[in-house]
């Protein structure tokens, strides 16, 4: 998203469309998660069905991943800088934390994109996915309140 701009509400609505992209996608894993983990639930769900609904998880989940760290995150701390309220901090407290999530995802993806799940490990690992997507998106949520939609009214009045 590397543009110039010359007001802070030029920038805040640059990012509020960058973040509405970003949480569609969102809601797309969700989607995805929650008929994989019905799919899986059910004998009679064909395995190639299964293994298509993972694969396309997989997919989303790198991509939401690094449109969040390479574009969401960049953007909002530029946007907190721009804004100079000090709210950079809360984002300097908050990132590490979802970093810490990415390092989990990324080992679902790397392990389950391309083979097939047994029924052994499976079963946790996707409920451990389902439990790290949730504190994700919480964290995510309050870097999103605490840094732009607190600029929000700034931007209106600028």
């Amino acid at each position: 998203m590397q543009e110039s701009f010359t007001d802070n509400k030029a920038r805040w609505g640059a990012v509020e469309v960058l973040l509405q992209k970003w949480l569609r996608e969102r809601r797309e894993i969700l989607v995805n998660y929650a008929l994989l983990a019905a799919r899986f639930s059910e004998s009679s769900t064909a395995q190639e069905e299964q293994q298509d609904t993972l694969r396309e998880l997989c997919q989303l989940l790198v991509d939401y991943v690094s449109v969040g760290h390479f574009e969401v995150f960049h953007e909002l701390l530029c946007e907190a800088e721009a804004f100079a309220d000090g709210s950079n901090k809360l984002a300097s407290d908050i990132i590490p934390s979802i970093g810490d999530t990415t390092e989990v995802i990324l080992g679902f993806e790397e392990k389950y994109a391309l083979v097939e799940p047994s029924r052994g490990g499976y079963t946790e690992d996707l409920s451990l996915l389902g439990e790290i997507l949730e504190r994700r998106f919480e964290l995510e949520d309050r870097l999103i309140v605490g840094l732009h939609q607190t600029h929000a009214r700034a931007a209106s009045n600028s």
